[in-house]
């Protein structure tokens, strides 16, 4: 018996250092990526790339794809109708000369970024529907969903690391939409108020780690599943799925 309760207080410490990690690297979400040049070891010397681009002639549903190997991405949405994306890639100087510029791609409707490590700060317009994919292996990820963006399916994937989601109730949701993240190791703030008519479905898997979830109007299906009145029958949906095989998931829901 004594052996199982040494067993619980490991298991115990292991996701406090985890998620106090992996929120330590989302610092950067709140304070900006010039923040993540911070770290001890990282050198300073940086170099900024800007890219931007009009909706133009764009239509339809625009892919945004970023990949990276290590660093941070932070997306928000601003009340433009004329912007696809503003972009920036802050790289080391040391990342630069051994890897080389990073370049940012638009082709038949996938904004792609692809790159070693880098931090990106990117605003996206309201003239368009997008859909998410951002994989971060070693970092952050961070996105608020809000001036009337319009969104459907979003994928947000770190393997160690912190994913934050901010969602207000002005966003138009594409059909029925699903938002999936996943980390490794880390841990996930979730803040959902849910657009008027949209039904929602938020559930939240961890194999090791807590579960918290505070929400209003929605209904508690298992202890860590949750949907509201219409989601069974609404024209339109969003589901949410955490999933961190050791970390810590928080959401508040409204």
């Amino acid at each position: 018996m004594s052996e199982y309760r040494r067993n619980k207080g490991m298991v115990a410490c292991i996701i406090a250092v985890i998620a106090g990690g992996a929120l330590t690297v989302g610092a950067l979400t709140y304070f900006g990526s010039t923040a993540w040049w911070w770290f001890p070891g990282w050198n300073t010397a940086k170099t900024v790339f800007p890219f931007e681009q009009d909706v133009g002639n764009t239509t339809g549903t625009v892919t945004l794809d970023v990949n990276l190997d290590a660093g941070a991405v932070v997306i928000t949405f601003e009340e433009n109708t004329t912007l696809l994306y503003r972009m920036t890639v802050e790289v080391q100087n040391s990342t630069l000369e051994a890897h080389g510029a990073p370049v940012v791609i638009l082709a038949s409707n996938v904004i792609r970024l692809n790159y070693t490590a880098a931090g990106v700060n990117l605003t996206l317009g309201k003239g368009v529907n997008y859909t998410i994919d951002v994989i971060t292996s070693a970092g952050a990820v961070s996105i608020t969903l809000d001036h009337g963006a319009h969104i459907g399916n979003m994928s947000l994937t770190t393997t160690a690391g912190a994913i934050s989601v901010i969602m207000g109730d002005d966003v138009k949701i594409l059909g029925d939409s699903i938002f999936d993240l996943e980390t490794s190791a880390g841990a996930f703030s979730v803040n959902l108020d849910l657009p008027v008519g949209v039904g929602g479905s938020f559930e939240a898997s961890t194999t090791v780690g807590p579960v918290t979830v505070s929400q209003v109007g929605w209904n508690q299906i298992t202890t860590r599943h949750y949907e509201t009145d219409i989601y069974p029958t609404a024209e339109t949906t969003l589901t949410i799925m955490a999933q961190a095989a050791t970390g810590a998931i928080s959401a508040n829901l409204s």
